[in-house]
């Protein structure tokens, strides 16, 4: 767990690292349609993240539980978005998690490296 600790954090903020650059660059070229790169390039290396940090056996923090919690629903969403979306008095109810999620998803994918930070230093 360790390892995995160390190598989570560093190849989690090289992706954050990295993305956020192009996103900036690209939004001040005038390309506003890049901003889902940040959203999907981020949340899904880090759910891979998630998942695969749930099942090691270490003491969760709190924030690795919010995290959980706020972010696990997101992603059931739009699956069942993808699911359902021929029907639009089922994909109503669904849709609201994605858009609330743009407001505080980009918090949650900072404090999610700070835990990875405070994890490889605990282990």
């Amino acid at each position: 767990m360790k390892t995995f600790a160390k190598n989570d954090f560093y190849f989690q903020l090289t992706i954050f690292a990295i993305i956020l650059i192009t996103v900036i660059m690209v939004l001040l070229a005038g390309n506003e349609k890049i901003i889902w790169l940040f959203y999907f390039g981020i949340g899904i290396s880090q759910l891979v993240s998630y998942l695969i940090r749930c099942s090691y056996n270490y003491k969760k923090s709190l924030i690795f539980k919010i995290y959980g919690y706020l972010i696990l629903p997101i992603f059931l969403s739009f699956i069942l978005l993808a699911i359902c979306g021929g029907n639009d008095s089922v994909a109503q109810y669904f849709i609201v998690i994605p858009v609330l999620s743009f407001f505080y998803s980009p918090i949650l994918a900072f404090l999610y490296l700070i835990d990875c930070y405070q994890t490889m230093f605990k282990l």
